[in-house]
């Protein structure tokens, strides 16, 4: 294990600084909520590194193959002395070989890595949101004592967020949203043109007919008992809890809501008018320093590329394409050999996109955590006089329309409320919208806050770069700032050791009064819909197990068990083959 911190020569914001202070209060564990582009990968690397320290393991789940290239190659120039193994994609590394393990989530899943030795170990899972299914949920291992979980916003459609993460983590210990960090100069404002086309008559006579069965099924699920009618993405995420758990009267109206708010959705994503109007963006994505479209899926995605390709320079990324060709688009994008990169969902979570400062959005997603990522990809931090830029297309008097206050998604009023200007164009205006589009950025960009605060502090407390830290300055700095805020500043900043003999030891001192896991840490109130009462629950077919470990049937001499594979607990024993299909096994590893 490592001896010495991180010795990268880069000092976190003091967002992140307070993320981790806010998760050493809640005694190592909780859920980061922060929006896409403000640097949470920073803020697991810094826990990383002086777990290490602390002689732990680390073990880093994430949700793809794509990411976890990208995670060891940022550990790698973080930590340079630390063994970075990998399991899945072909590494098959185990935890008595390495420091740090990154796995992806089904890998963590299948394997279930457990810490070696007897100094524990720290559990960090990117995009933490992903693993409330039944088969991704094996990947939160009980071994682990320190936990930190990475999100953008912790939702679900279903009930994994009550029932297993937020009891796993312990809960949020920290938000940081779209206003406070243009706020703080980490994230830039955007200007948003909402650009509306008109449907053919054929489409909209099929999306009146759909129309008819949500007015409907609207009706019926209104009166469900505990129904929340708004804002519109509650009542989405309690549509969907009714039709996967409800097998009565009330599932199928939410199953025939759902059915055709998809069908109503696929009409507006995919009309042709979009697709004309895209053409005629073309000059403002050619100016622009990077675009991004994005599309619900691939089929749209291809219309997009053949409508720009003889006008722009532009490829496509899906979830077929090779990651090396992959790597390619986006370095070429990166360096603006393409003005242009279309994708669906494949580029929402997680993977490096370089920085780019116009977002088309085809269709807007119907869930906050998508159109979050979509954002963080365009807000990422400009330089002055670049301006962040969206074009958000929708189809006139339909559930897209920004004057649709009944059905409107939860994203447009987060959009509009942290935009630096909004306005709404159609095609009588496009001279109008190219001068919205062209106007600069901000001529001074806000410096996000650093270090510098706590370190004056810090100086205060005779605690200054070069002195030696004796047991009265840790004192004295714990007194000035608090033992959290104190051991955060000695061991997550991120440069090389900039105080003098007895650094270590000072941050063991401190480290020996924070508080543990048990102390019961304030959390931060999770921003869940309320979810409706099920009637008339889906019946569950029999498990052969209590836990989710594949089972093994064995004959013991002449009788035969069955076993978990996971954890060895078995069943008893019986005469018969066929009778082990009856047992059950009290597994322990579920």
């Amino acid at each position: 294990m490592l001896t010495s911190p991180s010795s990268v020569d880069r000092e976190l914001y003091r967002w992140q600084l307070d993320a981790l202070i806010s998760w050493l209060r809640c005694g190592r564990r909780g859920v980061i909520e922060a929006v896409t582009g403000s640097g949470k990968t920073d803020v697991a690397i810094a826990a990383a590194s002086d777990a290490l320290r602390r002689g732990r393991f680390v073990l880093v789940v994430v949700p793809s193959r794509v990411l976890m290239e990208q995670w060891q190659g940022r550990l790698t120039a973080a930590i340079p002395k630390a063994r970075i193994g990998r399991l899945g994609d072909s590494g098959k590394d185990v935890p008595t070989s390495c420091d740090v393990l990154v796995a992806t989530r089904h890998s963590a899943a299948a394997h279930r890595p457990t810490p070696p030795g007897a100094g524990g170990g720290l559990l960090i899972v990117d995009e933490c949101h992903g693993l409330g299914g039944r088969t991704l949920r094996r990947a939160l291992l009980p071994q682990y004592a320190e936990r930190l979980g990475l999100t953008a916003t912790l939702e679900r459609s279903d009930d994994g967020v009550t029932e297993l993460l937020l009891p796993y983590f312990g809960g949020i210990c920290y938000r940081y949203g779209f206003e406070q960090a243009i706020a703080d100069g980490v994230c830039a404002p955007p200007r948003v043109a909402f650009v509306g086309v008109a449907l053919s008559v054929d489409e909209r006579a099929e999306y009146a007919a759909i129309e008819q069965r949500l007015v409907s099924a609207r009706h019926h699920l209104r009166l469900v008992r505990d129904m929340p009618l708004e804002p519109f993405g509650d009542f989405l995420a309690a549509v969907a809890h009714l039709a996967e758990r409800d097998s009565g009267a009330d599932g199928r109206a939410a199953r025939d809501y759902l059915d055709a708010f998809s069908k109503r959705r696929q009409i507006v994503a995919q009309t042709i008018g979009k697709y004309e109007l895209l053409g005629s963006l073309a000059p403002a994505i050619k100016e622009a320093d990077g675009a991004l479209v994005f599309t619900e899926t691939v089929r749209a995605a291809n219309h997009a590329i053949n409508r720009l390709d003889p006008l722009v320079s532009i490829d496509l990324i899906t979830g077929s394409t090779a990651r090396r060709q992959r790597r390619e688009i986006l370095d070429d994008l990166r360096v603006r050999r393409l003005d242009a990169v279309a994708a669906p969902r494949v580029l929402d979570e997680g993977i490096d996109v370089p920085d780019a400062n116009l977002g088309v959005v085809m269709s807007a997603s119907r869930t906050r955590r998508q159109m979050i990522q979509r954002m963080g990809r365009i807000l990422r931090r400009k330089r002055a006089g670049v301006a962040a830029r969206f074009v958000i297309m929708f189809a006139k008097d339909t559930l897209e329309d920004p004057a649709n206050r009944i059905e409107r998604d939860g994203f447009l009023d987060e959009i509009e409320r942290i935009s630096e200007a909004t306005a709404v164009f159609d095609s009588a205006r496009f001279e109008e919208l190219d001068s919205f589009l062209a106007e600069p950025g901000p001529p001074i960009v806000p410096e996000p806050e650093r270090l510098e605060s706590y370190e004056r502090a810090a100086a205060a407390a005779g605690a200054r770069p070069g002195l030696a830290l004796n047991d009265k300055t840790v004192d004295s700095l714990a007194d000035a700032l608090g033992v959290e805020p104190a051991y955060a500043l000695l061991a997550f900043a991120r440069r090389p050791q900039s105080y003098g003999l007895g650094h270590a030891a000072a941050i063991d001192r401190l480290g020996a009064r924070l508080p543990q896991s048990n102390d019961r840490p304030a959390y931060l109130e999770p921003e869940l819909a309320n979810l409706p009462h099920i009637t008339k629950p889906k019946i569950v077919p029999k498990r052969l197990s209590t836990g989710q470990m594949a089972l093994e049937i064995a004959r013991i001499g002449s009788a035969w068990r069955i076993s978990c594979t996971g954890c060895g607990e078995a069943s008893p024993l019986v005469q018969f083959r066929w009778q082990v299909l009856d047992q059950t096994v009290k597994c322990r590893c579920g």
